[in-house]
């Protein structure tokens, strides 16, 4: 759990005052260094390490503790100051802009989240933005103008160096000392880390050497591959000690007038701006592939000491990654054995042939595997039962990528469903043994026995869940202080009578399956599993389901609803409509001319310009309950629900005006441009079944004759019908 200043515990008054003294001790020797070296180069600061070191003093402790650490921040700055010779009034002024930049920097980063481990790259992202954001640019503006009152110094000259070194110093310093904690600096002087130590020690020097003590050639780019070795081999502390020397080094050879960017003729002050970025690169290097590390770290010894059997195997269902109870289940000794074989490497040829198969049309998206129970013999010949959950697993983009299985070894758990009526000393041993949780209840719902996993899965009632208590009153204590809230007594006594099987919801977001099994005594036996991680499977899977559900109603080309959708909805509000006897309407929208498009400008432009109509139909059809779908190639149909033909029709002219709107040039059209025709048709229920291809069928006239006009017009299917029913008057 990420650490927050609200979580830590109080530290003594004798440690915040050391801390307090060792921050501001840190302070001024880092403000009196960079105070030094502005004056070495002319007022040109490389880097201002003072802030750094005080923001990440103030970030690593709780708010309460800031006032003594700023205080004695500010003091040092101004002192460091005044050693170096600045007067009293300008120590205090330019010692508050610094002071100004590091508070409202931990104002912000603690203000926007309450998390406190860096080590995530969300969190370090928002802090470097912060830093070289708003904290540095008003830090920077309040010292250029102070200096500009005092010296009369150019403002954006001291607005540039004041901001380049802050923002620098913020950006590399910070996060190295917020990544590296004690713990990190106590494993890299271990005695199993002092080989590896030594190792990169000499190829970091030895290539820092190759680059900053020669000016004959531009070897820059050999110090970073030198900073990943480093991080890669010694984590954090390691990336963070690496920069630090890389940059010093770096530092006191370009002083030197040597190292590639000694190279540089174009004098000091570009040299210092060059090797700004060359810090910024070579830190910002480094916390990157060290925050990755820690992450990968962090979850390859999840996978690796899980005690249930986890893997990931490929879209070619080998090994990609296991954990030791896999390998050990198979007869290895290390899990790197199975990286690369596949089941036909552990069984049976029959066995492994069904599995691979099972888990192809997994990752196909036909076959999902939860739950499922078997019984298999491992290495030794020893039979045993199993019960494995397995999901594809896809990237970014939803593309199937590989498999994830976790399988348990249930075998306990079946052994102990088969013996419950057997003695009492025999269900004792079995509980102490068994990885879930275990209850005998009695027939008037006393707890008669229970393991102490049992108690373990329930956080708030579980101190109280010992022999001799009544169960439906635990479970009411366990409802009134929020433990869970799908339980209630009176149904707790129905399933001790009837038996069955409950899920069950924590407050912390924990899945319990109780099973409960009636004795013929009257009493019963409850077996309680932890199935949080199965649960979370099945609800990732059912999103899966629900997301291809809309990718199968969606037109891959346009983004509008399709066919099925439209047929679907139809009949929907059709029925809807029925009961409320209020219209409904459709629009049919063919696009003229449009062969005559393709053929002249090609498949790709005609796809372009369906999708522009599309967009101008979608943003035309502006209410919630409109329906724009493409009906088929390039006719699409629009469903208004609620609306009478007059509506439909006044609408259907909007859109029409809408593609014109457009221009898209037409050569095959006499309009010149892309043009459509509609045809509008309503059904008013009056009591009597009206159906689809009716309304279908209405639209679909209106749209014949409103072509047969000439197109690019808008033709009712009650229009129609009356001038058809004229004409046949006519003629008789």
């Amino acid at each position: 759990m990420a650490e927050t200043a609200t979580t830590r515990p109080a530290a003594p008054w004798r440690v915040n005052l050391a801390m307090a003294l060792l921050t501001g001790l840190c302070v001024f020797v880092s403000a009196w260094a960079c105070i030094e070296l502005t004056r070495e180069t002319g007022r040109i600061a490389a880097i201002w390490l003072a802030n750094a070191v005080m923001l990440a003093a103030v970030l690593k402790r709780p708010r309460s503790d800031w006032p003594l650490l700023l205080a004695f921040g500010y003091l040092a700055n101004i002192l460091a100051n005044l050693v170096t010779g600045d007067q009293l009034a300008v120590a205090v002024l330019l010692s508050l802009c610094n002071s100004l930049e590091v508070v409202l920097c931990a104002l912000l980063v603690t203000g926007l989240t309450a998390a406190r481990d860096f080590r995530r790259p969300r969190l370090m992202v928002l802090l470097t933005l912060v830093a070289a954001g708003p904290a540095s640019i008003a830090s920077a503006a309040l010292g250029a103008s102070i200096l500009l009152v005092l010296y009369g110094t150019d403002f954006t000259t001291g607005f540039s160096s004041w901001y380049a070194a802050d923002a620098l110093g913020l950006v590399t310093l910070t996060p190295m000392l917020l990544l590296s904690g004690s713990n990190d600096l106590v494993d890299l002087f271990h005695p199993a880390m002092r080989r590896r130590l030594a190792l990169v020690s000499i190829v970091l020097l030895a290539t820092l050497s190759a680059v900053f003590l020669q000016s004959t050639m531009p070897l820059l780019f050999l110090a970073f591959p030198a900073i990943i070795v480093a991080t890669f081999s010694l984590g954090f502390a390691g990336a963070s000690l690496a920069v630090m020397i890389t940059a010093g080094i770096a530092l006191w050879a370009t002083l030197n007038h040597m190292g590639p960017i000694g190279l540089m003729h174009d004098g000091l002050r570009l040299q210092i701006i060059a090797l700004q970025l060359f810090a910024a690169a070579l830190s910002l290097t480094g916390v990157a592939v060290a925050t990755l590390l820690g992450e990968r770290d962090l979850l390859g010894a999840a996978l690796g000491q899980s005690p249930d059997f986890q893997y990931v195997k490929n879209l070619n269902s080998e090994f990609v990654s296991t954990n030791l109870a896999v390998a050990q289940n198979a007869g290895f000794t290390g899990a790197k054995q199975l990286i690369g074989k596949s089941d036909y490497d552990l069984t049976t040829p029959q066995r492994a042939a069904l599995l691979k198969l099972e888990e192809q049309e997994i990752m196909a998206g036909a076959k999902i595997v939860t739950f499922k129970q078997e019984q298999v013999s491992n290495a030794g010949g020893e039979a045993r039962w199993f019960e494995t959950s397995k999901v594809a697993l896809t990237n970014l983009t939803g593309r199937v990528i590989g498999l994830a299985g976790t399988t348990r070894d249930i075998t306990a758990h079946k052994a102990l469903e088969e013996s419950l009526e057997q003695s009492r000393a025999r269900v004792e041993l079995v509980l102490t043994e068994m990885s879930d949780g275990l209850a005998v209840i009695s027939a008037d719902g006393y707890i008669v026995l229970c393991n102490e996993q049992y108690r373990q899965l329930f956080p708030i009632s579980g101190q109280y869940r010992v022999p001799g208590a009544f169960l439906p009153k635990i479970v009411a204590l366990s409802r009134e202080q929020g433990e869970v809230q799908n339980f209630n007594p009176g149904h707790v006594m129905d399933l001790l009578k009837e038996g069955g099987q409950e899920l069950v919801h924590l407050f912390d977001d924990t899945w319990l399956e109780v099973r409960v099994r009636p004795a013929a005594s009257g009493g019963c036996t409850l077996v309680v599993s932890d199935i949080t991680r199965l649960k979370r499977t099945e609800m990732e899977m059912r999103e899966l389901t629900k997301e291809l559900e809309v990718l199968a109603g969606t037109d891959a080309l346009t983004g509008l609803a399709n066919r099925r959708s439209l047929d679907a909805r139809l009949a929907q509000e059709i029925a809807r409509c029925k009961r409320s006897r209020l219209p409904i309407s459709l629009i049919m929208i063919d696009v003229d001319n449009f062969k005559a498009f393709n053929d002249h400008y090609g498949h790709p432009a005609g796809d372009a310009c369906l999708r522009r109509v599309a967009e101008a139909l979608q943003a035309g059809a502006k209410r919630p309950g409109d329906l724009v779908t493409r009906y088929g190639g390039e006719e699409i149909a629009v469903v208004l629900p609620e609306t009478d033909e007059a509506g439909a029709f006044v609408l259907a002219e909007q859109l029409r005006l809408a593609i014109r709107d457009l221009a898209i040039g037409h050569t095959g059209s006499d309009k010149g441009i892309v043009t459509i025709s509609a045809g509008v048709a309503s059904l008013v229920h009056d009591g009597q079944a009206s159906t689809v291809a009716e309304l279908h069928s209405r639209a679909d006239e209106a749209l014949y004759r409103a072509k047969d006009a000439g197109r690019d017009k808008v033709m009712g299917w009650a229009m129609t019908a009356r001038d058809r029913v004229s004409k046949t008057a006519n003629a008789h």
